[in-house]
Order: C-alpha cells, then structure tokens, then sequence
C-alpha cells in the first residue's frame, strides 16, 4: 500500500488561505493524503489556562461562538470541496499552536497562503507565514497572495550548493514532489560579475552535490543578480518555474534583524510557490 503524505493546511477562511487549498489540490491529484485543516482562535496566553472552562479571566461566549462558526465553516467546506479531512480548532498563538500540532501530528509538509510583509514591518515582525517557517523544522510550502499556481512540471532549487548540508527528511520530501509530479528539476545558484571566472568550477560543484544526493533529471543553471531574491523572482519570471525550493537557517531575535533570511524574504515576495526547509 502506497505511504500517504501527512499535511497540515492552516485556515482562517479568507481568499488568501485558500490559495492553499488550490496547490493542495494539486497534489491529491497525484497522491493519497492524511490531510489536516487548523485553524486557530488567538487568545492571550496570560489569560490561558488551557481550555476554555478553566479560563476565567477571558469571554468565553466569545471564543466558543468563534470556534462554532469555524466548525461550520469546516462542514461547509467538507462539501463544497469534496475532500477527505480532519478539522481542529485550536486556542493560542498562531505560530506556537501551528509548529506543535504540525510536529505532534507528524506532518510531512505544511501548506499556507500567505498576504506577506512588506517594509520595516518585514524587517522587525514580518508574516505569520515567515514566523512558522522560521520556527518549524517541517517543510513549509508558502503561497504568496499574487503567486502563480500552475501544474508542477519545473521544480527550481535554490542553494549556495558547496556550502549547504541539506538534511535526509527534506531532500526526501522534494524528491517525493519531483517523483510525485514527474517534474523536471533545475538547480539555481546565484551569482555576482566578481564570480563568473569560476564558473567552471561553481558548476563542479553543482554537480557533485547532484551526484551526492543521488538527483535524477536535472538541469544546471545560474543568474547573476546583486540579491538572491531578486535574482530568484527574475529568473522565474524568464522562465516557467512551478515551485521554488529553498533552504532557511531559521534565524531568530536579533540575528534574524541584523540578517534576515533570503527564504523568509521570498516567502512574503515570490511569485510561485516556495517549499522552504531548515538547513540546521
């Protein structure tokens, strides 16, 4: 019997977080599912106590109104979709509640719409999508609001690939989608004018990490920008690119300020989907 794939798909019912929901049909359109939808009513969790009866200080008539009107958005999207699922309503932060129901469930993958960040508010808060990303060691598909959903026939991977060890769990994931889809796999490195001397041995390099990690129809490519992102958005918009694979060190507090992450920063602003996973 053929090993379903566990995914966990937040909801909070807006247009954006059913992006999700039209690459996820992509993917039951290939593979059995354990599929998960959650959607999370934030409380303060110094008014908490772990369950609505035993919070005094919070109005409970509120939240359970709220997670019976979800319920019932559950029931109605169980029809509308024709999709098999388990529904959960959860109480706390969106990006705790999210990571642990995720890791308790075992999820294989995560799936979420996402409106991005933009500015300064990027820089020091960014999206609920980068917070999960950052704080999950699950692969992460991100759909910006504006992204492209097409059918998964290129899969574009991003990485500095002398440097980087990609961990077992998600090299098997991205090969599970290339097989999955029977796609096409292109590796992408970025490059400055001050690298194109070594390019020979850049592609050396690109090719031993292939070899390493046992890749299978595959094709080499670089693109020379001054940014990673940019370099990546300009690159996908020249060519066809359905998913964009890309590793995060998961940077957090001030690290993360003086930093940042190119993954997070693609999440808020890439025009495809984005499978992000962790390096570390």
């Amino acid at each position: 019997m053929e090993k379903k794939l566990n995914i966990m798909v937040p909801v909070d019912f807006t247009p954006v977080s059913y992006k999700s929901l039209q690459f996820l049909n992509l993917v039951l359109e290939k593979a059995p599912v354990n599929l998960h939808l959650v959607h999370v009513i934030q409380v303060n969790a110094a008014e908490w106590a772990g369950n609505t009866d035993s919070s005094e200080s919070i109005d409970r008539a509120r939240l359970y109104a709220q997670e019976q009107q979800a319920n019932q958005q559950f029931d109605e999207l169980r029809k509308q979709a024709g999709i098999d699922f388990t529904s959960a309503v959860l109480y706390g932060g969106l990006t705790t509640s999210l990571t642990k129901y995720a890791e308790q469930q075992q999820a294989d993958l995560i799936i979420m719409g996402t409106e991005g960040a933009d500015g300064w508010y990027e820089r020091m808060s960014g999206s609920e999508a980068q917070h999960v990303v950052r704080y999950t060691h699950i692969p992460v598909i991100t759909i910006q609001q504006d992204a492209s959903i097409t059918p998964i026939k290129n899969l574009l991977w991003v990485a500095d690939f002398a440097a980087e060890k990609q961990p077992v769990q998600s090299v098997n994931t991205i090969k599970t989608l290339q097989q999955l889809f029977g796609a096409q796999l292109h590796l992408l490195q970025i490059i400055d004018k001050g690298d194109e001397p070594k390019l020979d041995s850049l592609e050396a390099g690109m090719q031993r990490f292939a070899e390493k990690l046992h890749l299978q129809n595959y094709e080499l490519h670089f693109k020379s920008d001054d940014k990673v992102p940019a370099g990546v958005r300009n690159f996908n918009r020249e060519t066809e690119m359905d998913l964009v694979l890309i590793g995060t060190h998961g940077r957090k507090g001030f690290s993360h300020i003086f930093y940042g992450s190119i993954a997070e920063t693609l999440v808020n602003h890439c025009i495809r989907p984005l499978l992000t996973y962790h390096l570390n």
